[in-house]
């Protein structure tokens, strides 16, 4: 895929307006990451499942309480695990994003790894399946 076409895979999502007010982080999370994660959720929760699995716990076991901890747990403490997460989202962007990424790249990690969790314990159900 010409790294051009990877912005026409994308979901078009609601617009979140931009104001002026807006930091660049901001914008770059409105206008990148939260399509290049919803666009990656399939394989985000496909890797969440793998990683319980090789965790040998299994999902719709535990309850809401237990299974967003576990979430927690695996997104600050396991750098493999992040490294692979964050890799899902960063090999969607072009080169454009991805010198704007590499420009505060800790801070957009945060950003990424905040929706992420987000999006995971909000899809507890489809986790457990």
């Amino acid at each position: 895929i010409k790294m051009d076409k990877r912005k026409e895979l994308r979901p078009v999502l609601a617009k979140i307006e931009a104001t002026e007010k807006c930091s660049t982080e901001e914008k770059f999370q409105n206008t990148t990451l939260r399509q290049v994660i919803k666009l990656q959720h399939p394989l985000l929760i496909a890797l969440f499942q793998d990683y319980a699995i090789t965790r040998k716990t299994i999902l719709n076991t535990l309850t809401e309480q237990r299974a967003k901890r576990f979430i927690e747990s695996a997104l600050s403490k396991d750098i493999a695990f992040k490294n692979k997460m964050i890799g899902l989202v960063v090999g969607q962007f072009t080169l454009e994003e991805f010198a704007l990424y590499s420009t505060a790249s800790s801070e957009f990690n945060k950003r990424i790894f905040a929706m992420i969790k987000k999006r995971l314990k909000d899809s507890l159900l489809e986790l457990g399946s």
